[in-house]
């Protein structure tokens, strides 16, 4: 008989450990809150009755898969769509990055190395008002410069001794540099990477994904930015899910586990009820029992004052510490227009919004998608909008109240008019006529009284010191539980896809070890280093530091 895994969360965490384990054989069940799959990177239809919009596609924040992703890759390859073809296949390159601001012309570079001539230019063109139109001073340009080789020649002892306890902005020297320093090499670089702060975020963190992706920039035929060419269910979570049944997973939507049972240091088992959506109904009750667990929920949802009941926690000090661990805000919101806008072949960032906003305009990458299917088919193109600071005033619609103090009218107004204030500059990109509607991220939820809403599923923030309080995904004093989710200690150590499915893999194979199974071990990759001189730079600073 095939040993049994219950896994707790259907998100990318989720699917990547039910995926590794049945394609070893084990017999897997996957109970997932939500009536859709794919955890917080699931894509949904829009439930508005009004027919102009009515099933139009929304998510809870656009896909990115920057080309230092391993992980996500590798799983894709191994989701067949037919025909030869994976779901690898669907992804798509953006070829552009644009940064925006208010009252000032747009700067605009490839999202890659250059491949022509023209994008030599674009390059060079977009260095010099980057050094000429920013109020970046040289002495700015040079300071970062040598704080990229710093972070390149520091040895592991000092990242993990040093940097984790420093925030970015201390790192980067931001309080002694320009204000444009501040903004735009400090603030900037950090809060529309993922929902931190410069103030608040590890320079060890935020540091060597800043490194990762400026290597991806600078490495020839290296694809950089890529995104999906269609809604993220329909290009990837779907079929992912067709593929984890033919493997035998047996993935339970609508089951929310609300008690893991223990007795002395071991898991007995788990208990729920199904639920309806959307009023989230309790119905049928469930026990169910395995050999081993796999806790694949996010770090709020592990906490002591979550709805999840974990007995154990009292007793097992790597997960008391989860207590600890911060989470922020970063939602999606989408409009849907009547024409499509002209707008970059890429992301676009905001760079001075008050609320951290990138965005990307999705028709340019959903060639094959039919949008006279949305709605009542007078949809033209989709803008899609992340918000990364829910704390910050607004400044037009929702002028002095931060975002997670308002309505989703206010949210839905206050976000078109800071788009508007700096695509708008030299021309009318973005005009009212053209905007059919915005669909906010449902898991903002207003509340039935007081004036501040609800965020259902934020993000771990990777904040100084973060790391002590980070478990790994084996768990000594509780031999068959296991903990897939991006707050576990990874390479990748960043609340990402990426983290996730690197987790869960993690903790496949923490499974496959306890078996002592003769299975192949998940493959892991470590961030990718530079070698050469910064090779001996990091071994000659490992002495200085020892």
């Amino acid at each position: 008989m095939p040993k049994k895994v219950i896994i707790i969360g259907g998100g990318v965490a989720g699917m990547t450990a039910a995926h590794e384990l049945g394609a070893r054989g084990f017999h897997v069940v996957v109970y997932e809150l939500r009536n859709i799959p794919g955890g917080k990177a699931r894509s949904f239809k829009n439930p508005n009755p009004d027919p102009a919009v009515h099933d139009c596609p929304g998510e809870h924040g656009f896909r990115f898969f920057p080309g230092f992703y391993k992980h996500i890759p590798d799983t894709m390859k191994r989701i067949p769509l037919g025909d030869g073809r994976t779901v690898l296949d669907n992804l798509t390159q953006s070829t552009r990055i644009e940064m925006v601001r208010e009252g000032a012309p747009a700067l605009i570079q490839p999202a890659q190395f250059p491949r022509s001539a023209g994008e030599v230019e674009l390059d060079l063109r977009a260095i010099w008002a980057f050094e000429t139109q920013l109020g970046l001073t040289i002495g700015d340009q040079i300071h970062f410069s040598d704080l990229l080789g710093k972070l390149l020649c520091a040895c592991e002892r000092r990242r993990f001794e040093q940097f984790e306890d420093q925030s970015w902005w201390d790192f980067s020297g931001a309080s002694s540099r320009s204000e444009a320093y501040g903004t735009y090499m400090a603030d900037g670089l950090t809060r529309t990477l993922v929902a931190a702060r410069a103030r608040d975020m590890s320079a060890r963190t935020g540091g060597y994904i800043i490194l990762q992706l400026l290597q991806d920039m600078l490495q020839p035929g290296m694809q950089v930015d890529r995104v999906l060419n269609a809604p993220t269910n329909d290009a990837w979570i779907d079929p992912w899910l067709r593929h984890l049944r033919l493997l035998g997973v047996d993935y339970r939507l609508s089951h929310r586990v609300e008690a893991v049972h223990s007795q002395g240091r071991e898991v007995t088992g788990v208990s729920g009820h199904q639920i309806t959506w959307p009023q989230q109904q309790v119905t049928v009750s469930f026990e169910d029992t395995a050999d081993y667990y796999i806790a694949a929920v996010p770090v709020e949802v592990m906490q002591t004052q979550s709805a999840l009941d974990i007995p154990l926690k009292r007793d097992v000090p790597e997960l008391g510490k989860l207590d600890k661990l911060v989470y922020r805000w970063m939602n999606g919101i989408v409009f849907y227009l009547r024409e499509d806008v002209p707008l970059v072949h890429g992301h676009l960032v905001f760079i001075d919004s008050a609320w951290s906003l990138t965005a990307i305009s999705q028709r340019g990458f959903w060639p094959d998608v039919n949008f006279s299917q949305f709605g009542d088919g007078h949809v033209g193109g989709i803008l899609s909008v992340d918000i990364s600071d829910w704390q910050t005033n607004g400044c037009y619609a929702a002028k002095g109240k931060p975002a997670d103090e308002c309505t989703e009218d206010e949210i839905k107004a206050e976000v078109w008019e800071q788009l508007k204030a700096a695509l708008n500059f030299s021309e009318e990109v973005l005009r009212d006529e053209n905007m059919i509607d915005g669909f906010l991220d449902p898991d903002i939820v207003e509340p039935n009284h007081g004036n501040t809403v609800t965020n259902l599923e934020p993000l771990l923030v990777n904040e100084t010191g973060s790391w002590a309080n980070r478990p790994d995904p084996a768990l000594p004093e509780v031999p068959n539980l296991f903990l897939a989710a991006d707050y576990v200690r990874t390479y990748t150590d960043l609340a990402t896809m990426e983290g996730a499915n690197e987790a869960a893999r993690r903790a496949v194979n923490a499974i496959l070890n306890a078996e002592g199974s003769s299975e192949e071990r998940c493959e892991l990759w470590k961030l990718h280093e530079l070698g050469g001189p910064f090779a001996v730079g990091r071994m000659v600073d490992g002495l200085l530091y020892r």
